[in-house]
């Protein structure tokens, strides 16, 4: 599946490139913390766009030996790699970035990203938590269904940080729920959605608790 998907991006890079390693809205940013280097995604437009990162490192005990794609929502930041410093080395690295000005294919773009029915303005407030994993493409469209419907949400990847996960694991037995680390997962309010499988599921359920 990751094989095909990384196929399908290179053929739509290929075509619909719009820039590598500098872009109008979509920046990579650096936060070093002692040893760790941790690279974020920054976008500034008021659309989404699916990116490509590869990085290459030397002198760092962790380094993305696979490219990582990822949808980076409108004027989100999300954190791409974490990279940890060695001990006697001189760090260093480099990256390709490639960014493409479309988040869904054509058959994504249809009515059924958005609800049909009016969501009122105090309903959007809810606190919304959504857990996502990499290379996850259901978290993608689920990180796209909400900012289409313009619902804010904090996003926790549990691939990028594991104490993401043990919060996870607590909500899954705070519900009685047994553990999985499946994605993706929401929490919104005190409900939490695990069952979700299917984009058509995902509408069901915030048609269901929006309705």
């Amino acid at each position: 599946m990751r094989f095909i998907l990384l196929c399908a991006f290179a053929l739509v890079f290929t075509i619909q490139t719009t820039a590598q390693n500098e872009h109008e809205f979509v920046s990579i940013q650096e936060k070093v913390t002692g040893k760790r280097v941790e690279l974020f995604a920054v976008n500034t437009n008021d659309i989404a766009y699916d990116i490509f990162l590869k990085v290459d490192a030397v002198g760092y005990r962790r380094s993305s030996a696979r490219p990582i794609i990822k949808n980076i929502p409108a004027h989100s930041k999300v954190r791409m790699i974490t990279l940890v410093k060695l001990v006697n080395t001189e760090p260093s690295y480099k990256y390709t970035l490639v960014v493409n000005e479309v988040s869904f294919d054509l058959a994504m773009q249809k009515d059924d990203t958005a609800f049909n029915f009016k969501i009122d303005a105090s309903l959007k407030s809810k606190t919304v938590t959504l857990f996502t994993k990499d290379n996850c493409l259901l978290c993608n469209q689920t990180k796209d269904v909400l900012a289409n419907n313009k619902i804010n949400y904090t996003e926790f990847n549990i691939d990028q940080d594991s104490t993401y996960l043990v919060s996870l694991i607590k909500e899954f037995k705070a519900n009685n729920i047994k553990s999985k680390t499946q994605a993706p997962v929401l929490k919104i309010e005190d409900s939490l959605y695990t069952n979700i499988k299917t984009q058509k599921q995902l509408m069901e359920t915030l048609q269901e608790h929006y309705k």
